[in-house]
């Protein structure tokens, strides 16, 4: 019967020891969690890897006399009076949000380190032949996170209490609890109705926005597939829910058609921990119900009510675009167009009603601008009401949300004649009405550069709103996949921002410029963002919010084109 000899453990070198024994000083050298500030508002902190520390995320530091020892201070470090009773807030709680941080690197110089008085710590086997040598020097960096971030408040029991505190030299700080984070978004309902449209990223905490927030202009942005028009729709629901602004959707993909019904039953509770109960179910249908009418305009079959204008329910300079009549190179058609329009006397008139009246004249200039409509096309444009019909500023007040599914017109000069005469019927009105006026795909409304008269005159409209609406009640939510694509006098205007992930560093970095309110690290991060995740920051919310949005209450409109073509043959 063979027996295994017994292995005998490899003998250590006195340089693997003395590695060994810097691991572990290393080990013991890893700085604590400490926070320090000169305001009180703006905290620096150090830690480990071993805690959890987020762009965006929240620490909590306690302020508290056991940070000095009894011999930390010598009788002569301190006068009398050089501390008083407010310099050391002995148990408060400050709960802090991380703006930036960075891994940092300290060298330990040459530390000499005498391999037996560690061998006790390190376990070591019977020495063999290195072992002469009796002490070595090894090279050692220490890593750790350095960061910056600001004191959102006080934690109290009663919640929390904005505002700083006084400059601190030391505290200690650990990762923020769930209960304490949602102190932040219990804020969100101060003074404001309190819309439910996630959870937040760090914790599972909902994630809740100041409505009284979109009262100013709002900025929503997100490359392709990132989530962006799923996000609209939470949006837009739950201020058609909790709120009772009147919202103008113009839709070019036909994604919000849907806002006025809600989903099935089981389609509501897809995805839900807990499906909701029939009472709550009920509930949320009569809330539905009670919001107020959601008309939907649209060409073609399925419309609340026609896509549709006069030419009539444009300015005469708009009318003049819509016919690419400009007043100084074609004075003598835009003349006889003026003397057609004043024959037609204080009715609504369309294309056909102004075309019957110039070729009923023999002029020339009245000739050739009766061919140009011919030439253009203009009149058979699906976008006019005919004469008699209903208009899309015939709606009156009777409704909440206004769709106007602008993908159901072929041609983008249609489109940009809607949304000319829209943003023109919100200047020209007269009752100063608050109203929401939503831009999905807002890069085909107001482009830096527009590729026609038209689309020029939209733009500058959009330019006026952006500067001058609110001051007549008119708020704005555009979305698009990239800041760049959209006039910047538009963009710059805008208070909130709702990034989604966007991977190109040019974009982020105009976003860092344009809201340099929200700190660049946070903007930075969205390269990173997964579907459906957001930074929300301004007025919308009381501290820059990461957050990942929940469930939609009404079916998605529009869809994506199938890629059968990926699949195997």
């Amino acid at each position: 019967m063979s027996t295994r000899p017994r292995s005998t453990p490899p003998t250590q070198s006195s340089h693997d020891r003395a590695y060994a024994v810097g691991r572990r000083l290393m080990h013991e050298l890893r700085p604590d969690p400490r926070a320090w500030s000169v305001n009180g508002r703006e905290v620096v902190f150090v830690a480990g890897f071993d805690l959890e520390v987020d762009i965006g995320g929240f620490l909590t530091i306690d302020l508290n006399d056991g940070d000095l020892n009894d011999g930390d201070l010598n009788d002569g470090d301190l006068n009398d009076g050089d501390l008083d009773d407010g310099d050391l807030d002995n148990g408060t709680r400050l709960l802090v949000q991380v703006h930036e941080r960075h891994l940092a690197e300290r060298s330990l110089a040459r530390v000499d380190v005498d391999a037996e008085v560690f061998s006790d710590a390190l376990a070591t086997d019977t020495p063999g032949a290195g072992s002469m040598v009796r002490s070595a020097s090894v090279d050692m960096t220490a890593r750790f996170v350095e960061g910056t971030g600001r004191v959102l408040g006080r934690l109290t029991p009663d919640g929390l209490v904005a505002g700083g505190v006084a400059p601190f030299a030391q505290a200690v700080m650990a990762s923020a609890a769930a209960v304490d984070i949602a102190s932040i978004t219990a804020a969100a309902a101060a003074g404001s109705t309190a819309l439910a449209v996630g959870n937040l990223v760090q914790a599972e905490v909902p994630a809740r926005l100041r409505a009284a927030g979109f009262s100013r202009h709002t900025f929503l942005c997100g490359q392709s597939g990132s989530g962006k028009t799923y996000s609209m729709g939470v949006l837009l629901e739950q201020l058609l829910l909790e709120t009772t602004l009147p919202m103008v959707i113009i839709d070019p993909n036909s994604d919000h058609v849907h806002l006025g019904k809600l989903r099935s039953t089981a389609d509501l509770n897809r995805g839900r921990e807990r499906p909701l109960s029939k009472r709550d179910e009920a509930a949320l249908r009569r809330r539905h119900a009670d919001a107020g009418r959601v008309v939907v305009a649209r060409r073609g079959a399925g419309a609340d009510m026609p896509l549709q204008i006069h030419l009539s329910d444009l300015t005469i300079g708009e009318q003049a675009l819509t016919l690419g009549l400009d007043p100084i190179a074609d004075s003598d058609e835009f003349s006889a167009f003026i003397d057609a329009i004043h024959s037609l006397g204080d009715v609504r008139y369309g294309i056909a009603a102004v075309e019957a009246v110039l070729r009923a004249r023999l002029d020339e200039p009245s000739r050739r601008l009766a061919q140009r409509i011919v030439n253009l096309g203009v009149g058979g444009w699906g976008v006019w009401a005919p004469e008699g019909g209903a208009s899309l500023v015939d709606i009156g007040a009777d409704w909440r949300v206004v769709v106007l599914d602008t993908g159901s017109l072929e041609h983008a000069h249609e489109r940009e004649v809607v949304s000319l005469g829209l943003l023109g019927l919100m200047r020209r009105r007269e009752q100063r009405r608050s109203v929401l006026i939503v831009m999905d795909e807002a890069h085909n409304i107001c482009p830096p550069a527009a590729a026609t008269e038209l689309g020029r005159a939209v733009t500058e409209l959009a330019v006026w709103i952006a500067g001058e609406g609110r001051k007549f009640g008119i708020h704005l939510l555009l979305a698009t996949q990239r800041p760049q694509k959209v006039h910047p006098n538009v963009v710059s205007q805008c208070d909130n921002l709702l990034l989604m992930r966007v991977n190109s560093t040019d974009d982020l970095r105009q976003l860092e410029t344009v809201f340099s309110h929200v700190p660049a690290p946070m903007i930075a991060e969205a390269s990173s963002f997964g579907l459906g995740e957001m930074l929300a920051a301004g007025p919308v919310t009381p501290t820059p919010l990461r957050l990942r949005m929940g469930s939609r209450l009404t079916p998605e409109g529009g869809a994506d084109l199938p890629t059968d073509w990926a699949k195997p043959q």
